[in-house]
């Protein structure tokens, strides 16, 4: 069901065009998730801007560095499938607890690649904080809103 246990009024809008400040552990996420070295120097070394699109339930995300560029279309309550820069195909259920937009990963059937991992999404003042753990490690990326 979408949005299950979030009422309307409830849910904050993301919408904006955002800004990395800082991560936290974020290198030691990557490394756990598979990255080689040059690909988390690269990601922990750039600042990428973050744009997201909401409509309800409905999102539209585009994260862009001068290294990579990746987009998602989805709609919290409906898996849907999602291949990694790896190249792992990952299962992604996202749903809403709270006011934090949580979305699972899972290893598609046969792959190999890919871990499970959680991304959690929460808003707080002009601060959109990105909760990533994988295999007990906990990183965090904090967006600032630009005006």
């Amino acid at each position: 069901m979408s949005g299950e246990g979030t009422a309307e009024s409830e849910k904050p809008d993301f919408s904006g065009k955002y800004t990395l400040l800082r991560n936290e552990n974020f290198d030691e996420f990557l490394a756990a998730n598979g990255a080689n070295w040059l690909i988390r120097k690269m990601a922990t070394n750039s600042t990428p801007t973050l744009d997201v699109t909401q409509d309800g339930d409905k999102f539209h995300i585009r994260l862009a560095s001068l290294v990579h560029t990746k987009e998602a279309q989805f709609t919290a309550g409906e898996p849907f499938e999602e291949t990694q820069q790896s190249g792992a195909v990952m299962k992604v259920t996202p749903k809403w607890d709270g006011k934090k937009l949580i979305m699972t990963y899972e290893p598609k059937e046969g792959e190999t690649t890919g871990k499970a991992q959680t991304h959690t999404r929460e808003l707080e003042g002009d601060e959109l904080t990105l909760t990533l753990e994988v295999e007990g490690v906990t990183a965090k990326r904090i967006f600032k809103k630009i005006p």
